[in-house]
């Protein structure tokens, strides 16, 4: 009950930022704690902005965990409004092997240094590549709970990677191509929906960074980041090889060649022109 309380505060909060000035988004892994470092971007963190997690109250950043990240720009630098951390699965461990166990459907990546056991929940911090999550840390979860997978919904499979969707109502609108955040109860399979919320920012953020790993080209250069929805062109960034973690500015899902009118600070204090070709 605790993670679906929290979730509904998440959602409900997302909306409180919006209407102030034009923000940014940053979705990544963090690399340094203090100061804080998002995706190779350095972030300040404003006085009394808290990490909101699905897992309750208090919960502290450390390396390896993904967040979401609602950012202004003043003078060049990224000042965090609000830190989501974000698991790609949350759930109870229904296999392991050697460097892999699966969570609901969904094989996840285990680190050498960790030992899973069946029945244990976890929530992973980490990417999605197709359909295994690339894991970058681990937080055990004390007992059963509400069931959390975050990522792009496969609309003809009702899937997020390997995890069925399970009495999901698709939207008039569909999924469209922005990651959703689903929670429910777990079955082997994946997860039997009771709340669903598009995208990780709410309407916060016009322009955001992006990591993830490539996928292999979808048709001719042209790749996508798994997980996010993001789609680029070799045009508009430099081509990955499938399977590389990338970081891509894009815009409604579409990686950014230049700066959207009015956007150039933002698109300059998140760097993106860093994966933009010469001309």
């Amino acid at each position: 009950m605790r993670l679906l309380v929290v979730m509904l505060a998440v959602f409900w909060a997302a909306a409180a930022l919006a209407q102030d000035a034009v923000r940014v988004g940053l979705f990544g892994m963090v690399e340094q704690v203090a100061p804080l470092v998002v995706a190779g971007r350095e972030v300040a963190v404003a006085d009394g902005v808290p990490v909101i997690s699905p897992l309750g109250r208090g919960q502290k950043l450390a390396v390896g965990d993904t967040v979401a990240i609602t950012a202004g720009v003043m003078d060049g630098t990224l000042t965090a409004v609000r830190i989501l951390e974000v698991y790609p699965v949350v759930g109870p461990v229904s296999s392991v092997s050697e460097g892999r166990a699966v969570i609901m459907g969904s094989a996840v990546h285990v680190p050498p240094d960790v030992t899973f056991k069946k029945g244990r929940w976890a929530a992973l911090s980490g990417f999605w590549s197709g359909t295994t999550v690339i894991t970058t840390n681990i937080r055990r979860v004390d007992g059963a709970g509400f069931a959390q997978l975050t990522g792009a919904v496969d609309p003809q499979a009702f899937a997020i990677g390997g995890s069925t969707l399970h009495g999901v109502v698709p939207p008039v609108d569909s999924f469209g191509d922005a990651p959703w955040m689903i929670s429910g109860t777990a079955v082997l399979d994946g997860v039997q929906v009771q709340l669903m919320s598009k995208g990780l920012f709410g309407n916060g953020a016009e322009v955001v960074l992006w990591q993830g790993h490539a996928s292999a080209p979808v048709a001719s250069q042209t790749y996508m980041i798994h997980g996010t929805g993001v789609m680029g062109t070799a045009r508009d960034a430099q081509m990955p090889a499938p399977g590389v973690l990338v970081a891509r500015c894009a815009q409604e899902g579409r990686v950014l060649r230049k700066a959207p009118d009015g956007m150039q600070a933002a698109f300059d204090a998140l760097d993106c022109a860093s994966h933009i070709p010469a001309d």
